[in-house]
């Protein structure tokens, strides 16, 4: 049972309204280039600058602060907005705008028709739209060699990424393909005319009145209408940031400016892949120069290397959570700083494990990644169709259905008992579909299992109610209102933590969700939902939508190096410092010569003269780091891993070292040194302060028996503080022990057993049982290939024509193939094979046998309380009236002659059939005075094998002694599989078994199975 939902109050937010003091008089004329490190007070200058010509009685509205970025425009003006709130102005317009906002705010003013900014993830999914049809018709002067790229995503976004460089500096499509011809780039030409057919596409696209634009379009689009300039004071901030058309746009306004104030840190220039160039801020004329020389910040420092991914990220949650609860910093002014999206995963899971709220950027958010609007997504696609099953069953698991696992295969049970002519998640689709009754199942579902069906039928019925008549926006409510979840994720958010941080995420999601469809439905306002659902799922890039928060979540920011830019805390950890990763020297767009066309554009070099562009990648990853490392304020902590033996060598980044020799750091390792691999050292033990780990160290203290006595006695002694205090996990009573049987009772009474497990069995039982609980050495796809490869053969044998059933085998068997495409054809082709030398080794070897049956079903009594189940692959009789066991075996690999001779799995075949009768094609038991059959051995075949012809192993009739020996093994085995208790054996297996670490034999699987109970 949820707690109830917090009670909201609101408070004034803190704000610091210190007036800042400065040994020199702040600029009031003139053009001013203002640089200084990190922390130096740059930005705070900036912000004086213009609360001071504010207060002198300077009109706002002729006021104009430009900022790279709307994150940076958004803090320059909360910045503003705190100082003046105590003073009266207005102004007609904002006085912070990014870069992007201006452009088009002048483009607005200066168009007759309507402008509208596309996100980044539109013009990604209208790109792979074209390029789509490009490869289906032919359309484009893209080289042979590129055409079967068109499809991939990669493609799709170097070739966006090119054409944003491009109109960042105003090159046309007539433009690209005259440097391509010029220059002998046929990918430039290509490009160019892409580009052509593109704003084509975007000119007819929408709302006809509306002028799309994206981001890097506005300003070259501003830059082509007359505007004359209207204010008097203009500031740019981080002016390093900025490409060179919009340092045009900014120089066409500086030149009725009163003054004019450029301010920045080459140091931090850090988005050339951009297209930024710092040379505006480092070389643009001006009347005054300011250089603010110390940083004010001045953190305590610390780098340590450890041994492992795992403790590193034990470390951090380690740390994060000391400075929170001892140092009282609040969780929002503590940062985790990674060099890439890809590293967040793994950093936010060890995070939340810790219960240490986490906060991402809600603007960068790929929405159909999303699992809360994936789930949205797929509940409004099931509004008019049948989803396929695996859509169904994340539906139904997911926030929308709310079942979990458990309940939901019970539910599909209960719907097999209730119809058992129809498959369960048939007759579930069925009762998803519209306007169907809902039957009396009776005793079939319990009430919970009915409860997840009455709520996904309710959900979709409200969804199908709103969509007759209803917009794009309606239906998503109706939807979203039906789950209830908005007023479990409130309350979840509310209550904060790592749980509230997650709700956060889910409702920044949905929040953009709806922004997307009011969006949508007002540039199509014809559309449909369904045409919406493509729209988002389509999308493969963040989707740049509006953040709403109106302040900051009481979370740990997790973010990239490059989002720290502009932004400061108080603790800042940067993790993850490794070679290979940091610096990270791919070339940026090198299938498109990206950099080739920025070089001769920018700095008119020839793309045909070789340049190494390595040394300018290195300073820019060492400037991305520097940057990383100065965003703290009282504590940075630098952590890396060294991992010599792993099977991909780990070592600490060569910028670790740098920045220990620069700041006067002492790395402290717990890892082997790389200059002294050899030398001893101590690996870093880490106790993360949360408590589920401080429960784990005092369990396992308590069960240890090589503990000290003390020690075990102050453990328990805890222990009961906490249960006392109702700490889940403290009482031994709600422990999952292993040293207590959970039931001594028999889990099988009738002694059966299957051919194909005895050889398991004989082996060692407890792999053979509880390895395969959760065995995956085969994959499914092996799975299936067995499996069909059985039923063809099965086919062949009941009469069906051998074409059909080798067209249908191969296509069922390509149909369940995830892999690309050329392996998807080569697996193809392989099993092809594999089929038809099956029907040639039938065909050609068995004319002196006739086939008794096939998939023939097996039960026979054996000996004394041990009957054999199974099914034969193919059992024939020769004309002496012997029978002989087929077995089909579809892997690449046969046996040697003389393990078939003893293989199990035939062995219990020929025992079965020298103890049963056939009757209506199976083998059962005799009746007395009923003459058993006569067996003559057994044949593995071997179709998959790289012979010539097809591999086949015989196992000769065994005799009546050498059954009976056999039969003798058998009582034991089942024996184990009655349990309750399995036996380990030590085999030739081990090293490669999956439940080495359980098993008693084993030294690792000891430390569970050797526990003891205080």
């Amino acid at each position: 049972m949820l707690p109830p939902t917090p009670a909201v109050r609101l408070v004034p937010r803190t704000v610091d309204t210190t007036t800042r003091t400065w040994p020199f008089d702040l600029p009031d004329t003139g053009t001013w280039r203002v640089t200084g490190p990190a922390g130096s007070g740059v930005s705070s200058l900036l912000v004086d600058t213009v609360l001071a010509r504010l207060l002198d009685g300077h009109d706002p509205s002729g006021v104009l602060v430009i900022a790279s970025s709307k994150e940076a425009g958004a803090r320059l003006r909360h910045q503003l907005t705190d100082r003046l709130a105590a003073h009266d102005f207005v102004s007609d317009a904002p006085l912070v705008r990014s870069v992007h906002s201006l452009a088009f705010a002048l483009l607005r003013d200066a168009s007759e028709d309507p402008v509208r900014l596309i996100t980044g993830a539109e013009q990604d999914a209208v790109i792979r739209e074209l390029l789509a049809g490009h490869a289906d018709d032919g359309r484009g002067t893209w080289a042979p060699e590129h055409r079967p790229a068109l499809r991939y995503v990669g493609f799709a976004r170097q070739l966006r990424d090119f054409l944003l460089r491009a109109a960042e500096r105003g090159l046309a499509p007539e433009h690209l393909e005259t440097l391509g011809n010029r220059h002998g780039r046929p990918i430039w030409t290509a490009a160019g005319g892409f580009l052509r057919e593109y704003e084509q596409t975007m000119a007819l696209s929408g709302a006809s009145s509306y002028t799309s634009y994206s981001a890097s379009e506005l300003v070259t689009a501003a830059l082509e209408k007359p505007f004359t300039s209207t204010w008097h004071t203009i500031v740019v901030d981080d002016a390093q940031h900025l490409d060179p058309k919009s340092a045009d746009l900014i120089e066409r306004l500086m030149p009725d400016a009163e003054l004019v104030v450029i301010g920045g840190d080459p140091r931090q220039s850090v988005f050339h892949f951009r297209g930024a160039d710092p040379t505006f801020l480092t070389s643009h004329p001006v009347d005054h120069v300011l250089e603010l020389s110390e940083s004010r910040r001045d953190p305590e420092q610390e780098a340590v290397v450890v041994d492992s991914p795992s403790i590193q990220n034990a470390l951090v949650a380690d740390t994060v959570r000391r400075a929170h609860l001892l140092d009282g910093v609040p969780w929002s002014d503590i940062a985790v700083v990674v060099r890439s999206v890809g590293m967040i995963g793994p950093v936010r899971r060890a995070l939340l494990a810790a219960g240490v709220p986490v906060h991402l950027n809600p603007t960068d958010v790929v929405l159909a990644e999303q699992r809360i609007v994936s789930a949205m997504l797929l509940g409004i696609r099931a509004l008019t169709e049948d989803l396929p099953e695996n859509d169904l069953m994340e539906l139904l698991q997911g926030p929308v259905g709310g079942a979990d696992p458990v309940t939901l295969r019970r539910l599909l049970r209960g719907l097999r008992r209730f119809d058992p002519a129809t498959r369960a998640i048939d007759t579930l689709r069925g009762l998803l579909r519209p306007g169907a009754e809902l039957p009396d199942v009776g005793a079939a579902l319990t009430d919970r299992e009915k409860s997840i069906l009455a709520r996904i039928r309710s959900v979709l019925e409200e969804g199908r109610a709103a969509r007759r008549g209803g917009t794009i926006e309606e239906v998503l409510w109706a939807v979203w209102s039906a789950t209830g979840l908005s007023d479990r994720l409130l309350a979840a958010s509310l209550r904060g933590g790592a749980t509230g941080s997650q709700a956060d995420r889910d409702l920044d999601a949905m929040m953009a969700l709806f922004d997307a469809a009011g969006d949508y439905a007002e540039r199509r306002p014809d559309a449909g939902i369904d045409a919406f659902v493509r729209h988002i799922t389509e999308q493969e890039l963040p989707t740049g939508v509006r953040d709403r928060r109106s302040a900051t979540p009481d979370a740990v920011s997790l973010l990239t190096a490059h989002g720290t830019v502009g932004n400061e805390w108080h603790t800042v950890i940067v993790a993850g410092v490794q070679e290979g990763s940091w610096p990270s020297l791919g070339e940026t767009g090198s299938l498109f010569d990206q950099e080739e066309l920025v070089d001769l554009v920018d700095r008119g070099i020839d793309p045909d003269v070789p340049i190494s562009r390595t040394a300018d990648r290195l300073a820019e990853e060492r400037r991305l780091f520097h940057v990383a490392t100065t965003r703290a304020t009282h504590r940075l902590l630098v952590t890396a891993v060294y991992e010599p033996e792993a099977d991909e060598v780990t070592e600490p980044s060569r910028f670790l070292d740098e920045f220990c020799a620069e700041r006067g750091v002492e790395c402290d390792r717990h890892a082997p040194a790389p200059e002294e691999p050899q030398k001893d050292y101590t690996p870093l033990h880490v106790r993360v302060l949360s408590v589920p780990a401080l429960l784990a160290e005092l369990r396992h203290t308590v069960c240890d028996p090589h503990a000290r006595g003390d020690a075990k006695t102050q453990a328990a002694r805890q222990l009961a503080r906490l249960a006392a205090a109702g700490v889940p996990g403290a009482d031994p009573d709600d422990w999952w022990t292993t040293t207590t049987v959970s039931t001594d009772g028999r889990l099988l009474t009738d002694g059966t057993l299957s051919p194909s497990r005895i050889e398991g069995l004989l082996t060692c039982p407890l792999r053979e049982v509880v390895g395969k609980l959760g065995d995956e050495e085969e994959t499914p796809v092996a799975l299936t290939r067995g499996v069909l490869a059985h039923a063809y053969l099965e086919a062949l044998g009941r009469g069906v024509d051998p074409q059909l059933a080798h067209d249908l085998t191969v296509e069922a068997y390509a149909g369940v193939q995830n892999d690309p495409e050329w392996r998807v054809a080569r697996e193809r082709e392989d099993f092809a094979r594999l089929l038809e030398r099956t029907r040639t080794w039938l065909e050609t070897s068995r004319a002196g046998f006739t086939q008794v049956g096939v998939e023939v079903p097996v039960a026979v009594t054996v000996t004394e309380g041990v009957r054999i189940r199974g099914r034969m692959d193919r059992l024939e009789v020769d004309g002496g009236g012997d029978h002989y066991v087929i077995d089909l075996k579809t892997g690449k690999t046969a046996t040697t002659q003389a393990k078939a001779q003893e293989h199990r799995q035939l062995s219990a075949y020929q025992l079965a059939l020298s103890r049963g009768v056939l009757h209506d094609g199976r083998v059962i038991d005799p009746q007395p005075g009923e003459e058993t059959l006569t067996v003559g051995g057994g044949v593995l075949v071997y179709p998959g094998t790289a012979t010539k012809g097809v591999t086949t192993r015989e196992q000769a009739a065994r005799s009546p002694e050498e059954l009976e020996e056999f039969a003798a093994l058998l009582p034991p085995l089942a024996a184990e599989l009655a349990g309750p208790t399995l036996t380990a054996r030590i085999n030739e297996t081990c090293d490669t078994c999956p439940v080495r670490n359980i098993c008693p034999v084993q030294p690792e699987g000891k430390a569970t199975t050797s526990a003891r109970h205080p």
